[in-house]
């Protein structure tokens, strides 16, 4: 079997991962423009900026 080939079932996976960090990231900016405490704020934005890594490091291993 060629593993550079993905399936279908697979493919689905990876469209959920990569929604679901998309929907993580918008919530955590979502969530800091509503927030008046600057320290949690920053804890927001920095976890909003781990789901886009997480998120481009997806889309990088389908290239």
């Amino acid at each position: 079997m060629n593993r550079q080939v993905i399936t279908d079932k697979e493919l689905h996976y990876v469209k959920d991962f990569l929604s679901w960090e998309l929907l993580a990231m918008k919530k955590c900016k979502d969530a800091a423009n509503q927030c008046t405490d600057s320290d949690l704020k920053n804890l927001i934005l920095q976890t909003g900026e781990k789901h886009k890594q997480h998120y481009q490091s997806i889309l990088a291993q389908l290239h």
